[in-house]
């Protein structure tokens, strides 16, 4: 294996016995002895060994040493087929949410920065967060904007460095509630994006099965009819519609479902599920409900993320079967929101 780039290179072989060596010490020597500790793991093909090494390295703070998130990212994309590497992602959201006194705080935001060059690099269907622990911890994964404000000054300049420039902000949007009219837009939209967002998640046959009860034109026009669902088009500034939701009023609850929430690829990450999640906030108070409810497939990993970040919180398993031999295998969320003032 090819020595990594962004470890120091070494003078000698350094084992344990090295970091033993420097007893109570945790400055500047111990980083450096952990790194080339890690470098030795590195080449002797031992990549899971040696991320945890640098760990070690950053659980202190060493300002006269460059953080090592270079080493980290390249690793990552740089992991030796046939090695183990465990389950990198998982490791630093475990790392970050177990974390023992001494710096703490810095120790923590570390982790989580070096989570999100995992999420980044590493595909997420074969290396997957730990979803019974954030749903029984109540873990809510933080955004880039969470973690940069927590990193000091030179890790920021560092993390920011090696993720490259921040996502593009959104173009201006609004939410427009459609007639029946314009229901061929979701239904084109709906093909567009479930045909990009859930190959892996659910199987095609299934994918295109749903597409077919549920965003055929007539049955959307009688759902709005009998069940007064509410349907609109996200819309970006010289894009058009890049999304579309719908939901209704529970009967007999204090309780707005939403039964869809899809956004375009390109325009994902970006603001425009939070934006449009604020937006059914309001129109349900002016229903006078109190709460948000909603499913979500428990292998759409990146939906679920951005439900905890809205506030939702899970409540219950459900498995329904949808006829044909497919079943919808879903969490149920819930979010709290302050009920509108009645006059």
């Amino acid at each position: 294996m090819s020595p990594c780039p962004h470890l120091p290179p070494l003078d000698r072989v350094y084992t344990s016995s090295d970091i033993a060596a420097l007893g109570k010490e945790r400055g500047p020597r111990f980083v450096e002895t952990c790194l080339k500790y890690a470098q030795c793991l590195w080449l002797d093909g031992f990549p899971a060994k040696s991320i945890l090494l640098v760990n070690r390295a950053m659980s202190v703070p060493c300002e006269e040493m460059e953080p090592p998130y270079r080493a980290v990212a390249w690793m990552l994309r740089n992991r030796p087929a046939g090695r183990f590497i465990g389950n990198p992602r998982r490791h630093w959201q475990h790392y970050a949410t177990r974390m023992n006194e001494g710096h703490k705080e810095l120790r923590i935001w570390r982790a989580w920065a070096c989570w999100f060059l995992a999420c980044r690099i590493l595909p997420e269907a074969e290396f997957p967060a730990d979803h019974e622990q954030i749903r029984e911890e109540g873990i809510v994964e933080p955004s880039r904007l969470d973690i940069a404000a927590h990193l000091p000054p030179a890790d920021l300049a560092v993390w920011s460095d090696v993720l490259g420039a921040e996502p593009v902000k959104p173009p201006p949007i609004r939410l427009r509630r459609i007639e029946a009219n314009e229901l061929p837009v979701v239904k084109r939209l709906a093909h567009d994006i479930w045909h990009a967002c859930y190959p892996g998640i659910i199987p095609l046959g299934q994918i295109d099965y749903m597409l077919s009860i549920w965003y055929e034109v007539g049955a959307m026009a009688r759902e709005m009819a009998m069940r007064g669902v509410w349907f609109a088009l996200i819309e970006a500034e010289n894009f058009g519609p890049v999304g579309y939701v719908s939901f209704e009023k529970v009967p007999e609850e204090p309780v707005v479902f939403i039964n869809k929430l899809y956004i375009q690829p390109a325009m994902q990450g970006r603001g425009l599920g939070a934006a449009s999640l604020s937006w059914i906030a309001d129109r349900a108070r002016e229903m006078y409900a109190t709460r948000l409810r909603l499913r979500v497939n428990k292998r759409n990993a990146a939906a679920i993320r951005s439900y905890l970040r809205g506030g939702f919180v899970f409540k219950e398993d459900v498995v329904t079967d949808i006829g044909s031999g497919f079943v919808m295998d879903d969490y149920v969320m819930e979010k709290e929101i302050a009920e509108r003032p009645r006059r």
